[in-house]
């Protein structure tokens, strides 16, 4: 696959493209800040596709054995998990399942915690359906970001759900297995139950690995895993997701939400490309970490020579947390500089809120020509500015 080809998204109403005069006020803007990839699915993804559109009939669709099959191949392989038919429950979209859940495991004015900086859909969860937000703050130490579990244990006091992402978006930790146990440990101790956000599990680079919440002993009976293969394979347009739910009590409840809304019938291209992803792109997937990892050291050495903006250590995810507050510019002065003077659309760090302030988001997950264009962009305006600032 080659993932240099630039391919032009115009004309297709992407949100990445269409969206920049709402977004940054011009579409004078590189953009590198919604979570897809500038990147071709596989080749299999796009076969399978084509071979059901040329069906003409696109009906109501049913879930078959081959959908489950292949999410149950995908767990064992990619992740070591063994998991029971059962156990899945399709949903179309991982944001519909964090609210969703907050629904159906907590009522008005229970506590849920998040772990800020955090994806904005996990504030509106809580926010959306009237609970009481707790915000357990990570924490940068030496360079790297830490749960503060002194506040996370006073916290889970006071909650009854907590919305965990693994790995984390926007920071790209990966939670070692200590990490996650003494997070289920609290959670256990206080009745707090578990809805882990894992879309990201499958971007993981060398030297970390992703433990599914629900794989740790205690954490069974009280976790709800969210997951897609929408990030990993590029196909989040075509919305196909699904939890994981040990639990039968918990199962239950999920699924009741869900037909209460009436969010259980799939569409026949999202089966389609969940099979071919979870049992035919298994290649596709190791050169892409390649050339994520390629991209990832490119940005490093660029970025090197523009001290003032410092990359965040990434274990996971395509999306670069870079901490811009030597800069010294308030929040739309930066935003302001990287639109204005960069040229280049980035997602602000205050979007993410609490920690995010001084930050900016970008998303490496384009041909290499683009991530050049970009950082000789920034090294011009980076340059401009501190040439003023002298």
């Amino acid at each position: 696959m080659n993932f240099d080809k630039v391919i032009s998204r115009e004309g297709t109403h992407t949100e990445k493209y269409e969206s920049r005069v709402v977004k940054f006020g011009t579409e004078d803007v590189l953009p590198l800040w919604v979570a897809d990839m500038d990147l071709p699915s596989s080749d299999a993804i796009q076969i399978a596709l084509l071979e059901r559109v040329k069906h003409p009939i696109y009906g109501y669709t049913g879930y078959y054995d081959t959908y489950y099959e292949a999410i149950q191949r995908w767990m064992d392989k990619a992740h070591n998990w063994q998991i029971e038919k059962e156990w899945i429950a399709p949903i179309n979209a991982i944001v519909t399942g964090l609210n969703l859940s907050v629904e159906a495991l907590t009522n008005e004015g229970d506590g849920v915690i998040i772990q800020p900086p955090i994806y904005p859909p996990f504030y509106y969860a809580a926010k959306n359906h009237k609970r009481k937000l707790l915000e357990n703050e990570l924490k940068v130490v030496n360079g790297r970001y830490e749960i503060d579990f002194k506040d996370f244990e006073q916290k889970a006091k006071v909650a009854k759900l907590f919305l965990f992402c693994s790995p984390h978006n926007p920071t790209g930790r990966v939670w070692s297995k200590e990490e996650l146990e003494k997070l289920v440990s609290i959670c256990k101790e206080n009745d707090v139950l578990i809805v882990s956000d894992e879309v990201h599990a499958d971007l993981v680079y060398v030297g970390n690995r992703h433990i599914p919440m629900a794989t740790l002993k205690d954490a069974k009976n009280i976790t709800v895993t969210l997951n897609a293969p929408s990030k990993t394979f590029n196909i989040a347009g075509i919305v196909s997701a699904y939890a994981i739910v040990e639990n039968s009590s918990l199962r239950r409840r999920f699924h009741e939400i869900f037909k209460r809304y009436s969010l259980t019938q799939p569409t026949p291209i999202s089966l389609s490309a969940t099979v071919a992803a979870y049992t035919q792109s298994d290649d596709w997937l190791k050169s892409l970490l390649l050339h994520l990892n390629e991209n990832l050291d490119y940005l490093n050495q660029r970025l090197r020579k523009m001290p003032n903006i410092k990359v965040m250590p990434i274990e996971s995810t395509f999306l670069l947390w870079l901490d811009c507050k030597a800069l010294n510019l308030d929040e739309q002065k930066l935003a302001d500089f990287f639109i204005k003077n960069a040229k280049l659309g980035l997602n602000t760090g205050i979007s993410f809120g609490r920690g995010g302030e001084g930050f900016m988001r970008l998303n490496f997950a384009v041909p290499r020509v683009v991530l050049e264009q970009a950082m000789d962009q920034l090294k011009e305006a980076y340059d401009r500015l501190l040439l003023v600032n002298d």
